[in-house]
């Protein structure tokens, strides 16, 4: 049992040593740029070794992409855990997001690139296994927004888990902004950095709880559409 054990961990040591290696040749030259042959020469295995762990170069931008998604969930939870309202974890959690996506711009530029046609290619296997992966978190964002309906820091007026689906598209769409909008913001003498601080600041204030003249406003306005 013991040996089973340690070479299942040597393997696992080794994999992720693929993928840091296959991170460093994608990020500084490019995703499509780089053949299996070359990473395998770059990392000192035969081919054929390096064909038993990814089968191809798309398997491989598979799973740092996923290895990325769990280490997020690791920041995520981490800021669940704190004893802060439900309010301060949301805005805390976007505010760890942007820091994350910052550190690893690389990453999320090749992701953005290559990630829309990485996807379509995907077997169901794999659609499923990515799915899990957003599925955790999506449960850790709708469990805080349902936490902070329960302790008033949070508006009740909107499903936690449509909330979650919410935030997370607008997310994305920030991330991997289109370079023409980045050009109109700039035009605008907004930078890029402003833009994503300004995003949180609406963000946390429009999953706030609402003002009660406020609410009797929306209340009056649904009454007008029946």
């Amino acid at each position: 049992m013991a040996v089973a054990d340690r070479k299942e961990r040597e393997k696992e040591k080794r994999k992720n040593a693929i993928l840091d290696t296959a991170e460093k040749l994608f990020f500084s030259r490019g995703f499509d740029s780089v053949s299996m042959e070359e990473l395998a020469k770059e990392i000192e295995l035969g081919k054929g070794t390096l064909y038993i762990y990814f089968k191809n170069k798309d398997a491989l931008l598979f799973a740092i992409i996923l290895r990325k998604m769990n280490k997020l969930h690791e920041i995520f939870r981490e800021c669940t855990d704190l004893k802060l309202s439900g309010r301060e974890k949301a805005k805390l959690m976007g505010k760890r997001y942007f820091e994350f996506v910052h550190e690893n711009k690389e990453y999320y530029q090749m992701v953005c690139t290559n990630g829309p046609k990485l996807f379509r290619k995907l077997g169901n296997e794999d659609i499923h296994t990515f799915m899990e992966h957003m599925k955790v978190d999506l449960l850790l964002h709708s469990s805080v927004y349902r936490a902070g309906a329960e302790d008033g820091t949070i508006s009740n007026d909107i499903d936690p888990t449509e909330l979650a689906f919410f935030v997370a598209l607008m997310t994305n769409s920030i991330v991997c902004l289109e370079p023409g909008w980045k050009i109109m913001l700039e035009a605008e003498g907004i930078s890029y950095q402003q833009f994503v601080k300004d995003f949180l600041f609406f963000i946390g204030n429009a999953i706030g709880k609402r003002p009660e003249a406020y609410e009797a406003d929306l209340g009056d306005r649904a009454s007008d559409k029946l």
